[in-house]
């Protein structure tokens, strides 16, 4: 693996989020209330703390779009609200799980399918992110909706997934070793619908998976060998390709 700049900057001794040296403004999401096993992603770069408060000692700085989702909370301490994170990660530092301030995170209408590895990020000609993981490692699905299609090709996504979740929204999921679901059937959200493998056209066991809008590639966020943890929320960067 090689070396990449670590995403996990220390900040300022206040504490406060930065980005080269400026104190950001708080982004919120005031539309609807967080919870736990919510997917977020963050909207400025983040201290991530030991504990719900200013006192406790900063363990990583989670940097502008990384994906986290709830494991506990919230607690109220210094006059913010704190919720305990499992966030990603980078090559260098892996997965981080800490207390940070509700007001830098916002809902992710979409989560990730997989626990494993970035091992090529969405560009010009990949219109997807594909995530390294053992073969058999559950897939789970990034939203709730119906299962459109199921399907296999040799020559490029082997065993796949299609699931439908409304407004054009359409998420894939592709070289499969085993798919757990049928055509028409229900999803939930983090629900598991098949296992990694290296089926069809593959170097090695990876989920090549795709966010589309009627038809057309949404880019899904994820930096070469970051840390991905399943369930963790997808950024709304997409950077003119498309929105939500």
């Amino acid at each position: 693996m090689s070396d990449k700049f670590s995403r996990r900057k220390f900040l300022n001794a206040s504490g406060s989020a930065v980005l080269g040296g400026t104190v950001l403004a708080a982004s919120t999401d005031s539309a609807a209330a967080h919870y736990t096993g919510l997917p977020i992603y963050t909207t400025d770069n983040l201290n991530v703390r030991s504990g719900p408060g200013t006192n406790y000692g900063v363990v990583a700085t989670a940097e502008q779009y990384t994906g986290g989702y709830i494991i506990d909370g919230p607690v109220n301490s210094d006059g913010y609200t704190w919720w305990k994170i499992q966030f990603n990660g980078d090559g260098n530092n892996g997965r981080v799980t800490g207390w940070s301030v509700e007001r830098y995170t916002a809902h992710a209408d979409f989560s990730y399918p997989v626990v494993g590895q970035v091992s090529q990020e969405y560009k010009s000609g990949h219109a997807a992110l594909d995530i390294a993981a053992d073969t058999g490692t559950p897939v789970v699905a990034s939203r709730e909706g119906t299962v459109d299609v199921t399907g296999y090709e040799s020559g490029g996504c082997g065993y796949y997934i299609k699931v439908g979740h409304g407004a054009g929204y359409q998420t894939m999921y592709c070289h499969l070793s085993d798919i757990h679901v049928s055509e028409g059937q229900s999803v939930g959200r983090h629900q598991h619908i098949g296992d990694c493998g290296s089926t069809g056209n593959s170097t090695g066991p990876h989920v090549h998976f795709t966010v589309e809008q009627n038809g057309a590639h949404q880019y899904v966020a994820g930096d070469l060998y970051d840390e991905i943890d399943d369930k963790t929320g997808i950024a709304k960067n997409y950077s003119g390709i498309g929105s939500f």
